[in-house]
């Protein structure tokens, strides 16, 4: 996935937080804008989860989920 897919959903007027699929079928939470940062090339992002970091290379990036009106992330 490009960086600018995740940059996008970040930067959504009204942010609402989301999913990352990895091609392991492993999830990681995004709940916060702020709770995201790149490396310089865009390449991997690292993503805060309370108090758990993860290095995600965003090529193992399978899709990105949004929740639906429910509030249920699938």
């Amino acid at each position: 996935m490009k960086a600018i897919t995740v940059e996008d959903a970040l930067n959504k007027r009204k942010f609402t937080p989301f999913e990352l699929v990895l091609d392991n079928a492993r999830v990681i939470p995004v709940k916060h804008p702020e709770c995201v940062m790149f490396n310089q090339a865009k390449t991997v992002a690292i993503v805060a989860d309370g108090e758990h970091l993860h290095m995600v290379d965003l090529d193992h990036v399978a899709s990105l989920v949004m929740p639906d009106k429910l509030g249920s992330a699938r």
